[in-house]
């Protein structure tokens, strides 16, 4: 019987074919009221041509949130939709707001997510900062390279307050 060579598996040098992210080694910056920390531009993803509106991936560890949870402010991106995929299959909150110049206070509704789910916000959606359910949840997260100069923010001239969920 003959003996085929095996291909070995190597340890992880994979530059020359793609990026692997992990956020290691890289600064992280503390975002929605410290409660979470982006590892932003971890990758261009070249989908649009180079137009300098291509995604970024971006990796968000955050921190428990502590309900009730009052919502000050909203925010959202004109210039794209986000993405936010829960890496650990954890269930999260989302916070959104109907409006166009600003957010329609009084028509904010909340939602809580099943374990995995996936959520994309459209282009212009007002909705609160990440609202994690568990220290250390990890997210994925899909946006514009233009995010910074991109986020619109309109604080609530009244406080709001976000009820703990039923978990899923």
């Amino acid at each position: 019987m003959r003996t085929l060579p095996c291909l070995p598996i190597e340890t992880l040098a994979f530059a020359p074919f793609g990026s692997v992210l992990d956020g290691a080694g890289a600064a992280a910056e503390a975002i929605n009221g410290g409660t979470t920390r982006r590892y932003a531009d971890l990758a261009s993803l070249d989908v649009c041509g180079g137009d300098g509106g291509d995604p970024r991936l971006h990796l968000y560890l955050a921190s428990a949130r502590q309900f009730p949870l009052q919502l000050e402010r909203l925010e959202r991106h004109r210039r794209g939709s986000q993405v936010f995929i829960p890496l650990n299959r954890q269930s999260f909150v989302i916070v959104v707001a109907p409006g166009s110049d600003a957010p329609e206070w009084t028509a904010m509704q909340a939602f809580v997510t099943r374990p995995g789910q996936i959520v994309v916000l459209h282009r212009g959606c007002w909705h609160h900062g990440l609202v994690a359910l568990n220290d250390g949840d990890r997210f994925a997260v899909i946006e514009t390279a233009a995010y910074r100069s991109d986020t619109e923010e309109k604080t609530a001239d009244r406080p709001i307050f976000l009820a703990a969920p039923d978990r899923h």
